[in-house]
C-alpha cells in the first residue's frame, strides 16, 4: 500500500483522488505527526515554502507541488528536493501529460520484495533493504525493521528482484548501493556502519 498526503484544497484533492484509484494508493489529508510515501504540497507563494520542510520523509518519499505558473517559484522548489512540479491551473492535463515519469518515479521506489516463509508472506519494501546475507542455504534479508530469514539462494533472489539499486559485492553479500557510505580495497561501509567484505572476483563490477 502507498500512502499518499495531500495538503491542498479540496478541489485539488478530488483531482489527485481520482488520478490514485488503484487499490495499491491510500489517500489522506496532510497530517503532521504521519510518514507518507508521497506528498501533493500546494504552494502559492514563497511563504509556502516552509510546508515542504514540515513533513516527515523517509529517504525514497516523493514530493510533488502544484503552484502558479512562476518560474522563480519553482527553481526554489527544485532547490528543496521536490520531484515534480504541476501547474495548478492545469493539474489534471498535467498529472496525465506526466503519468509516465510518475508511474517510473513510484515503481523504483516503491518495487517490492514478495518474502515468505512457512509462517506468512508479505511484501517488503526494495527500498528499505540494506544488504542481504547467504547463510547455510538461507538468506537473511537485513531490513529497516529488522532481519528476515527465508530458505533461497542469492541468485534467485538477484533474479527475482530485478533491481539496479542492488549489487552483489561477494558471494555472500548482496548490497542496496543507496545504503553504501564508502567502498575500501577489501571492504565495503554502510551508511549504518557494518562493514561487508568484498570478494576478489567481485572487485571489478563494484
Amino acid at each position: 500500500m502507498i500512502r499518499i498526503a495531500c495538503h491542498v484544497q479540496d478541489y485539488y484533492f478530488e483531482i489527485i483522488k481520482k488520478y490514485f484509484t488503484a487499490k495499491d494508493y491510500y489517500l489522506e489529508k496532510f497530517n503532521p505527526a504521519s510518514y507518507d510515501d508521497i506528498y501533493f504540497i500546494e504552494i502559492n507563494s514563497l511563504n509556502d515554502l516552509d510546508k515542504i520542510h514540515q513533513i516527515n520523509r523517509y529517504p525514497e518519499t516523493l514530493i510533488y507541488i502544484i503552484g502558479p505558473n512562476d518560474f522563480h517559484l519553482l527553481n526554489e522548489c527544485l532547490t528543496l528536493g521536490i520531484h515534480l512540479y504541476f501547474e495548478k491551473d492545469d493539474l489534471e492535463n498535467s498529472l496525465h501529460s506526466k503519468s509516465e515519469t510518475i508511474h517510473q518515479q513510484i515503481f523504483t521506489r516503491f518495487k517490492t520484495y514478495h518474502y515468505k516463509n512457512k509462517q506468512m508472506s508479505f511484501e517488503l519494501r526494495l527500498a528499505q533493504i540494506m544488504y542481504v546475507e547467504s547463510m547455510n542455504h538461507k538468506l537473511v534479508i537485513h531490513h529497516d525493521n529488522g532481519d528476515f530469514i527465508e530458505r533461497k539462494n542469492l541468485s534467485l533472489f538477484i533474479k527475482e528482484i530485478n533491481s539496479s539499486d542492488f549489487i552483489q559485492i561477494h558471494k555472500s553479500f548482496v548490497v542496496n548501493k543507496n545504503y553504501i557510505q564508502e567502498i575500501k580495497a577489501k571492504e565495503l561501509i554502510l551508511k549504518n556502519s557494518t562493514i561487508l567484505p568484498i570478494g576478489r572476483n567481485f572487485k571489478e563490477s563494484i
